[in-house]
């Protein structure tokens, strides 16, 4: 009795020192085990449970493995009940909560970082808590990318915006490649901190007139190849984007209100409307046609409009009025359309672009009036990201309606026709601050009035905006979101030769080697090579702004053979000697058994498995087996065949020899 009593004081001694090392292992990886740790430390005597398997230890599985463990545990009670709970350690989630089990069976555990939590109720009805930290390793896979249209179309004077997926099992930074650039680059918009997948944009800037034409061909095709990599493996895909060119209307410049006397000065009406035409490229020419008509649509019969856009007219005293008048120019449109063109709203062929106007004929012209404005107060404070609003109300004795314009310190902002009343609203911004005018003028085409307020304008302090927001304006908390694109990397260059012919500053050449020095690189072999970016949505800020210069493994002839990750050719590698104005690096979608997979795209690296070779019918060994069968048993049969002939042939000449041996005798 003694010795049992002795025995089992020992096995708990042990087991309780194998508790300390737990937690103290535990405490290294997270806080969750050393709770785990204490609650064994102080359970009663004769209330512990031994977790045998999993250990707190390294698990190996294969890509594509389902992460199937044992569970083996034991207590040294009588346990009404078993469960557990798993914790995902890396993404900090909890996977299966309070499953019930019982015990020498199997779990599926989760990649990387797992905390297994075992319960177990105790003839009391207490709970009793056993817990163990392990790791599921699994090597790395390649990236690959989602679908992605071969054709995608954009039209001119639109932006290009299409999102795909790229998945990634292994959770790492990856790195994108598109060639070439400009006009169209790429962008992650969406990571999610625990998806294997991101969304990246294929987008562009305003596509122009010259992005989208070609020759005589109204659109261009830009064959894009789009790359990822997580640093050892990678994808591919190819895409054509055509750029369809359209027929932009001719711009009509502002012709105003305009004033005739019908006897003294200024009676003559003479006014030349000025019409660009981007497609034509010049001012008024000859591809442009010009009508003019009654803001109601008849012919205006007083006078006409040329084929250069000249309006010249000489009232008399009978004509007197307001005439509200419409010039219109059409354009000749585009040849060579492309066939998809009808996906910008339009078929190329000829626009037309108007404008209203006014025109008054009087004795004698008086000049017209603000009446009314607002504020009422001509000077006043506001701050810079406050939202100002201005109106004025004008008055004409010869019943035209004055043009209005608005300027902001000098700088025609705004120009407003057809209305009495006109208003304008106006955000300084942040960052600005001093005195600063706001201006109103109106005029009938001969004589003006005007309002002018000043405004002092306190200073707002811009800060960098947290994230998200559109283009543009201001106001309170409200930010332009920076977009930034770049060009790719130029040719790696010499740090020391870019030093002395002055490319690079004694600061720059300095941070430049060290970065080299980190890297391993000689000062021979330290390179420095630049890009530009800019801000495709205007802010006029650099929070975002990505570094345009960088270190790079100088050599003096960069190829795709050079064993060095390098830029060349217009276009930067993907990998060493792979990618960009290389060939493309081997991938698990391109139709090829490399980079250690075991069948074509499948297998190796590649996050999915190669499919089981299976017969047509289950249970049924294939075809060619039994045609090994059957020529296998047609041999035997021939063989028997032979044999027996060959004994009969044995057994005659026996017979033969035997009867000559007789006639011998006798």
């Amino acid at each position: 009795m003694i010795l049992c009593m002795f025995l089992f004081v020992l096995l708990y001694i042990v087991n309780l020192s194998i508790l300390f090392m737990s937690s103290d292992s535990a405490h290294t990886l997270t806080g969750k085990g050393i709770t785990a740790s204490v609650s064994l430390t102080l359970a009663e005597l004769g209330n512990l449970i031994t977790i045998y398997s999993p250990l707190n230890q390294t698990y190996n599985f294969s890509i594509g493995d389902n992460y199937t463990l044992d569970l083996n545990v034991s207590a040294d009670f009588n346990a009404s009940s078993w469960t557990y709970s798993l914790w995902d350690l890396k993404h900090n989630e909890l996977v299966n909560d309070s499953i019930g089990f019982s015990p020498n069976t199997t779990f599926n555990a989760v990649r990387w970082s797992n905390e297994l939590i075992v319960s177990a109720l105790n003839a009391s009805g207490d709970t009793i808590n056993a817990s163990v930290i392990f790791y599921v390793n699994v090597p790395n896979s390649a990236p690959y990318l989602g679908i992605i249209n071969s054709s995608i179309y954009v039209c001119e004077d639109s932006s290009l915006s299409y999102d795909f997926n790229v998945t990634d099992v292994d959770e790492q930074t990856l790195q994108f490649s598109l060639t070439p650039t400009n006009p169209f680059y790429l962008d992650t918009i969406f990571t999610s901190s625990s998806s294997q997948t991101s969304t990246i944009e294929l987008f562009s800037g305003v596509i122009s007139e010259s992005d989208a034409t070609s020759g005589i061909n109204s659109w261009r095709v830009y064959s894009e190849t789009i790359e990822v990599t997580d640093g050892e493996y990678s994808d591919t895909s190819y895409t054509n984007i055509t750029a369809i060119g359209i027929n932009d209307a001719p711009l009509v410049s502002t012709i105003g209100s305009k004033t005739v006397q019908t006897k003294g000065d200024n009676s003559t009406f003479y006014g030349v409307v000025s019409v660009t035409d981007e497609e034509d490229g010049n001012e008024n020419s000859t591809g442009i046609n010009f009508n003019i008509s009654y803001v109601n649509g008849s012919f205006f019969d007083l006078f006409s409009i040329t084929s250069e856009g000249v309006m010249n007219f000489t009232p008399n005293e009978n004509q007197t009025g307001v005439y509200n008048l419409t010039v219109c120019s059409n354009d000749t449109g585009i040849s060579n359309t492309h066939e998809n063109i009808s996906i910008c709203g339009q078929t190329g062929e000829s626009i037309a672009t108007c404008q209203n106007f006014s025109l008054t004929v009087t004795d004698e012209n008086r000049a017209p009036t603000i009446t009314d404005y607002y504020p009422n107060d001509l000077t006043f404070s506001a701050s810079g990201t406050e939202n100002l609003y201005f109106n004025v109300t004008n008055y004409d004795p010869d019943g035209s309606v004055p043009d209005t314009y608005w300027y902001v310190d000098g700088i025609l902002k705004e120009y407003d026709s057809g209305n009495l009343g006109e208003s304008f609203t106006h955000i300084f911004e942040c960052g600005v601050s001093g005195l600063k005018t706001i201006k109103a003028e109106i005029t009938d085409g001969l004589l003006n009035d005007s309002i002018e307020w000043s405004v002092t304008v306190n200073e707002v302090e811009c800060t960098e905006p947290v994230g998200g927001g559109g283009g543009g304006g201001g106001g309170a908390g409200s930010f332009c979101s920076e977009k930034w694109v770049c060009s790719i990397w130029g040719i790696c260059q010499s740090a020391s030769k870019s030093l002395d012919i002055g490319l690079l500053s004694g600061t720059d050449y300095r941070n430049i080697l060290e970065d080299c020095n980190e890297i391993g690189l000689s000062e021979e072999s330290c390179g420095v090579q630049t890009r530009e970016c800019f801000d495709t949505s205007f802010c006029n800020t650099t929070y975002n702004k990505p570094v345009e210069f960088q270190s790079c493994y100088y050599t003096a002839i960069p190829t795709c053979n050079d064993g060095i990750k390098n830029c060349h050719d217009d276009a930067c590698e993907l990998l060493i000697d792979c990618g960009g104005p290389c060939p493309a690096c081997p991938s698990c979608s391109d139709k090829k058994k490399n980079q250690g997979e075991e069948g074509i795209d499948c297998g190796g690296p590649c996050p999915w498995r190669c499919e089981e070779v299976k017969p047509l019918v289950k249970g049924i060994k294939p075809l060619y087996v039994y045609l090994m069968l059957g020529v296998l048993l047609i041999l035997i049969i021939l063989v028997i065949i032979r044999i027996i002939r060959i004994r009969r042939i044995f057994l005659f000449k026996r017979r033969d020899k035997d009867e000559e041996k007789k006639k011998t005798f006798k």
